[in-house]
Protein backbone atom coordinates (compact mmCIF):
# COMPACT_ATOMS: atom_id res chain seq x y z
CA UNK A 1 0.00 0.00 0.00
CA UNK A 2 2.81 2.05 0.71
CA UNK A 3 4.05 1.75 -2.69
CA UNK A 4 1.36 2.18 -4.34
CA UNK A 5 1.10 5.60 -2.31
CA UNK A 6 4.72 6.70 -3.23
CA UNK A 7 3.75 5.86 -6.79
CA UNK A 8 0.53 8.10 -7.02
CA UNK A 9 2.29 11.16 -5.66
CA UNK A 10 5.19 10.81 -7.84
CA UNK A 11 2.74 10.54 -10.67
CA UNK A 12 0.77 13.69 -9.42
CA UNK A 13 4.14 15.56 -8.75
CA UNK A 14 5.07 14.85 -12.33
CA UNK A 15 1.58 15.98 -13.74
CA UNK A 16 1.66 19.16 -11.68
CA UNK A 17 5.28 19.31 -13.16
CA UNK A 18 3.59 18.64 -16.99
CA UNK A 19 1.55 22.09 -16.39
CA UNK A 20 3.42 23.98 -14.60
CA UNK A 21 5.76 24.13 -17.60
CA UNK A 22 3.11 24.76 -19.95
CA UNK A 23 2.99 28.05 -21.76
CA UNK A 24 0.31 30.39 -20.36
CA UNK A 25 -2.81 31.19 -22.38
CA UNK A 26 -2.61 34.88 -23.29
CA UNK A 27 -3.44 38.05 -20.97
CA UNK A 28 -7.32 38.91 -21.01
CA UNK A 29 -6.39 42.07 -22.81
CA UNK A 30 -5.39 40.21 -25.55
CA UNK A 31 -8.47 38.23 -25.80
CA UNK A 32 -10.66 40.72 -27.56
CA UNK A 33 -12.41 40.13 -31.29
CA UNK A 34 -11.57 42.07 -34.17
CA UNK A 35 -14.14 42.31 -36.90
CA UNK A 36 -13.55 43.21 -40.56
CA UNK A 37 -16.11 45.20 -42.91
CA UNK A 38 -18.78 45.29 -40.29
CA UNK A 39 -22.51 46.96 -39.87
CA UNK A 40 -23.21 47.95 -36.30
CA UNK A 41 -26.22 48.64 -34.75
CA UNK A 42 -26.05 50.80 -31.30
CA UNK A 43 -28.98 51.09 -28.56
CA UNK A 44 -27.85 53.17 -25.76
CA UNK A 45 -29.28 52.37 -22.69
CA UNK A 46 -29.10 55.98 -21.49
CA UNK A 47 -31.66 57.01 -24.84
CA UNK A 48 -33.61 54.63 -25.36
CA UNK A 49 -35.42 56.35 -28.63
CA UNK A 50 -32.21 56.83 -29.94
CA UNK A 51 -30.14 53.73 -32.72
CA UNK A 52 -27.41 54.56 -33.78
CA UNK A 53 -26.32 52.45 -37.16
CA UNK A 54 -22.51 52.09 -38.38
CA UNK A 55 -20.16 50.56 -41.01
CA UNK A 56 -16.81 49.98 -40.11
CA UNK A 57 -13.77 48.66 -41.99
CA UNK A 58 -12.44 47.32 -38.37
CA UNK A 59 -14.31 47.05 -35.24
CA UNK A 60 -11.94 45.36 -31.87
CA UNK A 61 -13.51 44.87 -28.44
CA UNK A 62 -11.63 45.46 -25.32
CA UNK A 63 -13.18 43.43 -22.63
CA UNK A 64 -11.32 44.74 -20.39
CA UNK A 65 -12.40 48.06 -20.38
CA UNK A 66 -15.53 47.79 -21.90
CA UNK A 67 -14.52 49.85 -25.27
CA UNK A 68 -15.67 48.83 -28.37
CA UNK A 69 -12.94 51.37 -31.27
CA UNK A 70 -15.04 51.34 -34.70
CA UNK A 71 -11.88 52.01 -37.07
CA UNK A 72 -12.34 53.43 -40.61
CA UNK A 73 -15.48 54.40 -40.31
CA UNK A 74 -17.81 54.81 -43.46
CA UNK A 75 -21.18 55.69 -42.76
CA UNK A 76 -22.57 56.91 -38.99
CA UNK A 77 -25.89 57.89 -38.31
CA UNK A 78 -28.15 58.66 -35.12
CA UNK A 79 -31.81 57.39 -36.04
CA UNK A 80 -34.78 58.44 -33.32
CA UNK A 81 -37.74 57.66 -32.68
CA UNK A 82 -40.95 60.11 -33.93
CA UNK A 83 -44.27 60.66 -31.91
CA UNK A 84 -45.68 57.61 -33.63
CA UNK A 85 -42.77 55.35 -32.43
CA UNK A 86 -41.68 55.04 -36.46
CA UNK A 87 -37.43 55.41 -36.32
CA UNK A 88 -36.32 58.63 -38.71
CA UNK A 89 -32.68 59.39 -39.53
CA UNK A 90 -31.66 62.61 -37.31
CA UNK A 91 -28.02 63.11 -37.73
CA UNK A 92 -24.85 61.25 -39.36
CA UNK A 93 -21.59 61.58 -38.15
CA UNK A 94 -17.92 60.93 -40.20
CA UNK A 95 -14.76 60.35 -38.35
CA UNK A 96 -11.88 57.60 -38.83
CA UNK A 97 -12.16 56.26 -35.97
CA UNK A 98 -14.45 56.30 -32.89
CA UNK A 99 -14.46 54.96 -29.44
CA UNK A 100 -17.64 53.39 -27.89
CA UNK A 101 -17.44 53.16 -24.30
CA UNK A 102 -19.14 50.88 -21.62
CA UNK A 103 -21.99 53.48 -21.06
CA UNK A 104 -22.91 53.74 -25.15
CA UNK A 105 -20.98 57.14 -24.99
CA UNK A 106 -18.64 58.24 -27.95
CA UNK A 107 -15.21 59.11 -28.25
CA UNK A 108 -13.07 60.80 -30.73
CA UNK A 109 -10.35 62.96 -31.61
CA UNK A 110 -12.71 64.81 -34.73
CA UNK A 111 -16.18 63.99 -35.66
CA UNK A 112 -18.13 65.71 -38.36
CA UNK A 113 -22.02 66.02 -37.47
CA UNK A 114 -24.97 66.70 -39.85
CA UNK A 115 -28.25 67.50 -38.36
CA UNK A 116 -31.05 66.76 -41.71
CA UNK A 117 -33.67 68.87 -39.64
CA UNK A 118 -31.97 72.09 -40.10
CA UNK A 119 -28.83 71.07 -42.67
CA UNK A 120 -26.33 71.79 -39.84
CA UNK A 121 -23.11 70.71 -39.99
CA UNK A 122 -21.14 70.50 -37.14
CA UNK A 123 -17.36 69.60 -37.17
CA UNK A 124 -15.85 68.93 -33.15
CA UNK A 125 -12.22 69.17 -32.66
CA UNK A 126 -10.39 67.66 -29.60
CA UNK A 127 -7.03 68.95 -27.96
CA UNK A 128 -4.51 67.21 -26.11
CA UNK A 129 -6.25 67.31 -22.70
CA UNK A 130 -9.55 66.36 -24.38
CA UNK A 131 -11.26 64.05 -26.42
CA UNK A 132 -14.62 64.90 -28.51
CA UNK A 133 -17.29 63.31 -26.63
CA UNK A 134 -20.96 61.88 -27.51
CA UNK A 135 -22.78 62.03 -24.30
CA UNK A 136 -26.15 59.67 -25.05
CA UNK A 137 -27.90 61.44 -22.24
CA UNK A 138 -26.57 64.70 -22.55
CA UNK A 139 -25.04 65.35 -26.02
CA UNK A 140 -21.89 66.80 -27.51
CA UNK A 141 -19.14 68.43 -26.11
CA UNK A 142 -15.33 69.01 -27.27
CA UNK A 143 -12.45 71.55 -26.79
CA UNK A 144 -13.31 73.17 -30.20
CA UNK A 145 -16.53 73.10 -32.55
CA UNK A 146 -17.01 74.29 -35.65
CA UNK A 147 -20.70 75.11 -37.14
CA UNK A 148 -22.01 75.85 -40.52
CA UNK A 149 -25.71 75.86 -40.84
CA UNK A 150 -28.41 78.36 -43.64
CA UNK A 151 -28.21 80.84 -41.17
CA UNK A 152 -25.04 81.18 -39.11
CA UNK A 153 -21.49 79.81 -39.41
CA UNK A 154 -18.01 80.32 -36.97
CA UNK A 155 -15.53 78.55 -34.98
CA UNK A 156 -16.15 78.35 -31.04
CA UNK A 157 -13.90 77.42 -28.13
CA UNK A 158 -15.21 74.62 -25.17
CA UNK A 159 -18.39 73.86 -26.78
CA UNK A 160 -21.24 71.87 -25.52
CA UNK A 161 -24.79 70.88 -27.10
CA UNK A 162 -28.06 68.95 -26.63
CA UNK A 163 -28.95 66.69 -29.72
CA UNK A 164 -31.06 69.12 -31.48
CA UNK A 165 -28.79 71.98 -30.84
CA UNK A 166 -31.30 73.91 -28.96
CA UNK A 167 -29.10 74.72 -25.95
CA UNK A 168 -25.47 75.30 -27.78
CA UNK A 169 -23.59 76.81 -25.31
CA UNK A 170 -19.73 78.13 -25.85
CA UNK A 171 -17.30 79.67 -23.41
CA UNK A 172 -15.08 81.88 -26.64
CA UNK A 173 -16.38 82.51 -30.17
CA UNK A 174 -13.38 82.67 -32.60
CA UNK A 175 -13.58 85.87 -35.13
CA UNK A 176 -15.23 85.54 -38.30
CA UNK A 177 -18.59 84.18 -37.22
CA UNK A 178 -21.14 85.15 -39.41
CA UNK A 179 -24.95 85.44 -38.45
CA UNK A 180 -27.83 85.91 -40.77
CA UNK A 181 -31.57 87.13 -39.86
CA UNK A 182 -32.70 85.61 -42.69
CA UNK A 183 -31.35 82.39 -43.96
CA UNK A 184 -30.66 82.15 -48.11
CA UNK A 185 -31.17 78.59 -47.94
CA UNK A 186 -33.55 76.15 -47.00
CA UNK A 187 -33.60 72.75 -45.85
CA UNK A 188 -35.52 70.08 -47.04
CA UNK A 189 -35.21 66.54 -46.14
CA UNK A 190 -32.09 67.25 -44.97
CA UNK A 191 -30.96 68.90 -48.19
CA UNK A 192 -30.02 72.52 -48.79
CA UNK A 193 -32.11 74.22 -51.39
CA UNK A 194 -32.31 77.72 -52.61
CA UNK A 195 -35.17 79.80 -51.24
CA UNK A 196 -37.72 80.91 -53.31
Amino acid sequence: MLRFSLWALAAMLLFGLVFALLPTSPDVAASGVTLQDVKLRLYPAQDQQAEWRFEAKTISVDPQKGDTSLEQLGQGARWVKDKSGTLQEDLTIQASQLIIDKEDNLHANKATLYTLADCSTFTLSSSAEQQVVINQQGGYSAPRGEISSPIQSGEFLNVSSNFDFSNFRFDEQLPGAQFASVASQKCVDGKLQPKE
